[in-house]
């Protein structure tokens, strides 16, 4: 297992509670929306909607990497930083792909199974919802695999041309 496979994994799942809030902040927002006109009778645009915390979640962690701590708060808690392969602070752009890649993909993915299932996608033998139900699981796996064992980048890291370093504490 790579040696900060523990440290990144206890910083996302840090980094996961405010994701949490932002879903909790957002869904009154859809409530009154599905409930109150008609975009509530539609599969589309629950799926759409569900895309708005993800797209939220994903552009905050690209500032925080990008940002003058270049970590995200949980990456911050456990003493890592995130820079590109060579070294340097990361670029706004590289930032958000590999946000997109870890949080915006694998999320949405989860919202369209979990969308798709409450709209009876699997009774109705919908391909969306079993394509993204299989593939949320599969994403899920290799990024766990490549993000724990060899060079500890994951699929992210590889595209985004970045890593996960810990920090050097200076009179430690």
């Amino acid at each position: 297992m790579h040696p900060l496979a523990k440290r990144r994994c206890l910083a996302y799942l840090t980094d996961c509670l405010p994701y949490l809030g932002t879903a909790a902040a957002t869904a009154p927002v859809g409530v009154v929306l599905a409930t109150t006109t008609e975009l509530g009778a539609s599969r589309l645009y629950s799926r759409l909607i569900s895309a708005v915390p993800p797209a939220i979640a994903t552009v905050v962690t690209a500032r925080a990497e990008s940002g003058p701590h270049r970590a995200t708060w949980g990456k911050r808690r456990q003493g890592l930083t995130v820079l590109t392969v060579d070294g340097a602070p990361l670029s706004g752009g590289r930032a958000l792909a590999r946000s997109v890649v870890k949080v915006f993909v694998p999320w949405q993915l989860g919202h369209l199974t979990a969308v798709g299932a409450a709209w009876g996608g699997f009774e109705d033998g919908d391909v969306l919802t079993y394509a993204a139900s299989i593939a949320v699981y599969l994403v899920i796996g290799v990024y766990a695999w490549t993000s724990l064992r060899g060079s500890g980048r994951g699929v992210h890291d590889l595209l985004a041309r970045s890593r996960v370093v810990g920090l050097v504490r200076v009179g430690a």
